[in-house]
């Protein structure tokens, strides 16, 4: 006895001295979290009962000798191993430390090596492998997490930061993209890569979020609860998957629509039916507006000097505001272009109260005239500038009814203007023209800036536009009184000398258009163009210059050349017609340069 007691001791002292640590127990480890040398001890003990337990009922004496084991121990200790480490698992998404993220990633592999324990024993009969064998802990942990993210889903509640008349279904939504980005950033790195659990995880809050959301839409929805709807489907879901840290780690294309097409069509025609009755009274209350201020008189307000107009921006923003939106709510621009065909409907109407001021003699308006060409011309930069945002035949409808209303409303500035010049305008061409070109320029100019001295008020690029279309009417009616041929230029002297004088008009009525505001540069070399015609004496000559000139104005006619060529008194009746006939047999190219074909002047030029 007192031989063993100082073998003990000396073992003792050999233990202490080579600092050998004790190998901890199973109750050690357990208290401890180290979960996978618990598990692992586990194993060994049940390997060791399996063995025992297959050598026979004689056995028994050595396994209370040697490991003092029984099968019910084993379970009981195992079953206290599992409680913790399903706890550490359904206790996943409250990490907020890195130790408590070492402490699932020890749970996590816990659970993956009594699977793999598990396939240890495939293949074997039921009465070769031990009969509490295969655990099934994998399917259990994916059990509990499923469990976890239904009663956090459940758990979900109204807070201060959602609205009132929004349903449950809002945090819901907010309560899935903080768990998801949870997983991402604390539970992913605990599973290895194959496990995937960040798609585990998005699947099973998908399942379950689509099924809140197809028990809401069952239901009779009010228009609000739809929008709601339809926006969390097609915007605010894809906003969560396509959030930067989460698009990286979950494939969407293995997860289902959130809503079936048939619960998803019904919601969008009633979406896009509110919004298009919506938009429609939004606009025709604009027009109402603006119709209303026209009939009792009111002047547009001045800002800056400048005529405000507030309807173009009303309309503009009503139109944009809304199909963005709906651009948003149904994930679908071709789906939103619903929405601007109301535009369509609003530009019928406007159309006849346009009309209406126009035929009109109250004294304000010209000035809503003004207003509502800048209103116009807005309108149609933004529907040109935005064409995705209309279906194709009301973008080209809106452009039209637009370019008509446009026209008329020049077509008013401009009779007016050359009603007023009219007078003048009857000594352009005449033998006292010759006399005083100077003088009746100078008369013209002076009525004329009395006339458009009004249009100061305009914004600059209506004002640009209006003005641009002035100065080419003015510049036809000048060039159309000069082929009324009331004088025949008869010698070279008095051809050189009208010659002189239409470039020195031409050049001062130029400057002044252009000074004004037109931007119609192009112009300025029309008149000295015909001008270049009277000088020249040669036939052939002429016919040269004349094929020059019409590549330059395609809409230049054989009537135009006939009336401007009878000016020169001294071109013999067979010059003239060999002239013409070589104009009428001249073949140009159909395909012009579209930057040409877009300076059509000759054709507003009316000659007898």
């Amino acid at each position: 006895m007192t031989k063993k007691l100082g073998m003990l001791k000396l073992f003792k002292r050999h233990h202490e001295k080579n600092n050998i640590p004790a190998v901890p127990t199973f109750k050690q480890n357990l208290q401890a979290c180290r979960f996978v040398d618990a598990g692992k001890q586990l194993i060994t003990r049940e390997d060791r009962l399996f063995e025992l337990k297959q050598d026979g009922i004689g056995s028994k004496m050595k396994l209370v000798e040697e490991e003092e084991d029984s099968e019910a121990r084993l379970a009981k200790d195992y079953e206290e191993w599992l409680e913790l480490v399903m706890h550490k698992l359904e206790n996943s998404l409250d990490i907020q430390s890195p130790d408590e993220q070492e402490l699932l990633k020890e749970a996590v592999q816990a659970m993956l090596q009594e699977e793999e324990q598990d396939m240890r024993w495939e293949g074997f009969q039921e009465n070769g492998r031990p009969p509490w064998r295969p655990r099934k802990c994998k399917q259990n942990h994916e059990a509990l997490l499923e469990g976890l993210v239904k009663r956090r889903m459940e758990e979900a509640s109204l807070n201060s930061s959602v609205e009132m008349h929004s349903f449950p279904i809002i945090c819901k939504a907010k309560r899935l993209e903080e768990d998801l980005l949870k997983v991402v950033t604390w539970v992913s790195s605990c599973y290895p890569e194959q496990e995937n659990v960040c798609q585990f995880y998005a699947t099973l809050y998908h399942k379950i979020f689509s099924a809140e959301l197809r028990e809401v839409a069952e239901y009779t929805l009010c228009d609000k609860d739809c929008v709601l709807l339809l926006q969390l489907v097609n915007e605010d879901y894809p906003n969560i998957l396509n959030g930067e840290k989460i698009k990286k780690v979950i494939d969407q294309t293995k997860l289902d629509p959130l809503l079936p097409e048939d619960m998803i069509a019904p919601m969008e025609q009633q979406f896009l039916t509110t919004f298009e009755r919506e938009v429609s009274t939004c606009l025709h209350k604009i027009l109402d507006r603006e119709e209303t201020a026209w009939k009792e008189g009111e002047l547009p307000q001045l800002r800056d000097q400048v005529y405000c107009c507030d309807q173009a921006i009303d309309v503009i923003q009503c139109i944009h505001i809304n199909v963005e939106c709906a651009q948003k709510v149904l994930g679908n621009e071709a789906k939103a272009q619903r929405i601007t065909c109301q535009m369509r409907n609003f530009l019928t109407d406007y159309k006849a109260f346009h009309a209406k001021v126009i035929r009109s003699r109250q004294t304000n308006t010209e000035a809503v005239l003004m207003v509502n060409l800048s209103f116009l011309i807005q309108c149609r930069d933004y529907i040109t500038k935005k064409a995705h945002l209309f279906p194709e035949d009301v973008k080209s409808d809106c452009l039209s009814l637009l370019a008509t209303m446009i026209e008329n409303s020049h077509r008013h500035f401009t009779s007016n203007m050359l009603m007023e010049l009219k007078d003048l305008y009857r000594k352009v061409g005449s033998s006292e023209w010759l006399k005083n070109s100077d003088g009746i320029c100078e008369e013209l100019l002076a009525k004329l800036d009395g006339h458009i001295q009004k249009f100061n008020n305009l914004d600059k690029i209506c004002c640009q536009e209006l003005l641009g279309g002035m100065h080419k009417e003015f510049l036809a009616e000048y060039v159309r009184k000069m082929m009324k041929r009331k004088i025949k230029l008869s010698n070279k002297e008095q051809q050189q000398m009208a010659a002189s004088l239409l470039c020195i008009n031409s050049e001062r009525m130029h400057t002044y258009f252009t000074e004004a505001g037109s931007n119609m540069d192009w112009l300025k070399d029309i008149v000295p163009n015909l001008a270049g015609l009277l000088k020249l004496q040669d036939p052939d000559s002429i016919k040269l210059e004349l094929v020059t000139l019409m590549k330059l104005y395609p809409d230049l006619s054989e009537r135009h050349i006939s009336a401007w060529l009878r000016l020169k008194g001294n071109l013999s009746p067979s010059d003239l017609k060999n002239i013409q006939k070589s104009v009428t047999c001249s073949q140009f190219s159909e395909t012009q340069d579209s930057i040409q074909l877009s300076k059509s002047f000759f054709s507003i030029v009316k000659t007898k």
